[in-house]
């Protein structure tokens, strides 16, 4: 899997778990910037994209997350990709 396909699961799981389908994001969109990104949000987030990709995510590795390129960072390497 390509990074850049981590990269569409990412964003679809955000939108998803936000319940913001049109949001706009980039890799350096941060939490705050997207209402409903809270800390539950967070772990509903973080839960989808291990469901999408068939991964375990380590959620603390999650937290140092600074953007969404960083956690799709993190989701590469929990497939290899």
């Amino acid at each position: 899997m390509t990074r850049d396909e981590v990269r569409a699961i990412v964003i679809n799981s955000i939108r998803e778990e936000t319940e913001n389908p049109q949001l706009a994001l980039t890799d350096e969109t941060v939490a705050l910037d997207v209402p409903g990104w809270d800390s539950l949000g967070h772990v509903r987030i973080v839960m989808s994209i291990g469901m999408y990709l068939d991964a375990d995510i380590d959620i603390k590795s999650t937290y140092k997350a600074r953007d969404v390129g960083e956690l799709v960072d993190i989701a590469v390497a929990a497939v290899g990709a």
